[in-house]
């Protein structure tokens, strides 16, 4: 029987399946049905886009956003709870910022022409923070704050010119999660912020460093000059940080290298507008931030889902990145592993993005110059992906690496370079790779490892097994010894009984005299 359990208690500490390393993701409940669940592949796309924009700053992170107010509350077409649970699943499929018309009402901050008040559109907000405030998950969101003024009797109780819009921060929200104006003024007085060029001191602390360092998430930004922003320290005032367009944009499609480093020195670009299916994306590609202003009610709030499958992934097609399987058959007769990523360059419209394509086949790489993001050349040879490994000889030309862009308008650098040098339909490999875990989307090359799951090699596997092994093996070799043959006192047991009643007649009661 001791046998028998031992051998259980060896099977379940080694043998049992393990779980994996990775935090697991929290469930946020959907509690609508307009839009499609996020799939696997978005989240996998969302997340390889946030990680590789770790060192971009955060004013050059480009984000799709809605306008609250004319998406779902402009004429009454949506009751209040119905925009409210529209504006989670905004949230959970990856839009990250959001413009929020307020005014006074009531003695208290509501939404326009609305029942919303603010402290519960908070709410529902803190919500969505709290259930993505992991490493897998955690994103950066912006509130674009429009306030009506009102009229004296209106604004009785909400504070002259915004003042208590800080308390009900604090009390709906918290200010460990905002990124305020004065961790602004600290970050660029000790040399924290960045822009485009390196190191700035008037610039932006990087993304990373935002989300894990800092461990903030919010920033908020007024653009109606309507507060007296000593009153109001968490909101930044946007007319002096942000360039913020509406209807129709006023910054120029850039050609050249030096029009797109002007253009990336232009800090958090917005377009307020209604957008359509083929010209959102195009706003995107050059640096845009689209707010959407289109007007949907509670039948048609689906027909959103169409803008945003073409702009969330700014990087991967709509369909990527996919899990491919090859079968064993395959791989029997040629080298297969679709854990690479390719830039695919589409010269019909001189448009570029992502596949999922197989590491073993044979393509040129892209080369960033080491001292510009805006400048890149295509390698001088063929390789597959580990060809293009920094421990074997480099295909880049002088000054220049194996990369990938890391925002929309270093993408449009290279479609413009390709342009340029009439480059035919071509896939390009690009410094970004599933090779250590599938569906995890890392850069570095093939011996990057997964933040988020513990890779363990086959050999390395055997190694760490082998010993448990052994030893388990002879334990249960002493157990079935022991079961068999028996220990000699056993047989012999009379015999000792008879030994300590003699032994036990000698022993004195007492304290002898």
């Amino acid at each position: 029987m001791n046998g028998l359990l031992l051998i259980l208690l060896v099977y379940i500490t080694v043998w049992r399946p393990r779980p994996c390393q990775c935090i697991q993701e929290r469930d946020i409940q959907r509690d609508v049905e307009d839009l499609p669940s996020v799939s696997y592949q978005v989240q996998y796309g969302i997340r390889s886009q946030r990680d590789l924009m770790a060192n971009v700053p955060i004013d050059q992170v480009p984000m799709i956003g809605v306008n609250i107010f004319d998406a779902f509350l402009k004429n009454g077409r949506n009751n209040d709870s119905r925009a409210l649970l529209s504006f989670m699943e905004l949230m959970q499929h990856g839009v990250q910022s959001f413009t929020v018309d307020l005014e006074p009402r009531n003695s208290q901050w509501m939404l326009k022409k609305s029942n919303i008040s603010f402290t519960r559109f908070l709410n529902v907000f803190q919500t969505y923070v709290n259930g993505s405030d992991n490493n897998l998950s955690a994103n950066m969101l912006v509130l674009l704050l429009k306030i009506s003024p009102g009229n004296e009797s209106n604004s009785t109780g909400t504070g002259k010119n915004g003042s208590n819009l800080t308390r009900i921060l604090d009390q709906s929200f918290g200010r460990q999660r905002i990124y305020t104006p004065d961790d602004l003024d600290y970050d660029r007085e000790y040399g924290r912020t960045f822009s485009t060029f390196g190191a700035n001191s008037v610039g932006w602390p990087i993304l990373g460093s935002f989300l894990y360092d800092k461990k903030r998430r919010v920033i908020l930004m007024e653009v109606t000059n309507h507060l007296v922003y000593q009153n109001t320290p968490y909101i930044f005032n946007g007319s002096s940080i942000l360039h913020l367009d509406e209807g129709n944009a006023t910054l120029g499609i850039p050609t050249t290298v030096d029009q797109i480093q002007n253009l990336s020195s232009i800090s958090w670009k917005f377009l307020e507008a209604s957008f359509t299916t083929t010209d959102i994306k195009q706003y995107v590609d050059i640096g845009y931030n689209p707010v959407i202003t289109n007007e949907y009610s509670v039948g048609d709030f689906g027909d959103i889902y169409q803008l945003l499958n073409l702009t969330i992934l700014w990087s991967w097609k709509p369909d990527q990145p996919k899990t491919i399987q090859s079968s064993d058959s395959a791989r029997e007769h040629q080298l297969i592993a679709y854990n690479c990523a390719a830039l695919h360059y589409t010269s019909a419209n001189f448009s570029a993005s992502w596949d999922v394509e197989n590491c073993y086949a044979i393509h040129k790489g892209l080369c960033k110059h080491r001292f510009n993001d805006y400048i890149w050349v295509i390698s001088k040879g063929h390789d597959n992906y580990f060809g293009f490994d920094s421990h074997s000889e480099s295909k880049c030309p002088e000054d220049y690496y194996f990369s990938l862009p890391k925002t929309p308008l270093e993408q449009l650098a290279i479609t413009q370079y390709l342009r340029n040098t009439s480059s035919e339909d071509a896939l390009f490999w690009i410094d970004m790779n599933s090779v250590s875990v599938n569906d995890c989307w890392v850069t570095g090359g093939p011996d990057a490892t997964c933040p988020y799951q513990r890779s363990v090699s086959k050999r390395n596997f055997v190694a760490m097994l082998t010993p448990v092994t052994v030893c388990s093996f002879v334990i249960l070799c002493v157990v079935f010894y022991l079961n068999v043959l028996h220990v000699p006192i056993h047989n012999n047991r009379k015999s000792w009984r008879r030994i300590i009643t003699e032994v036990s007649k000698w022993e004195v009661d007492g304290v002898p005299s």
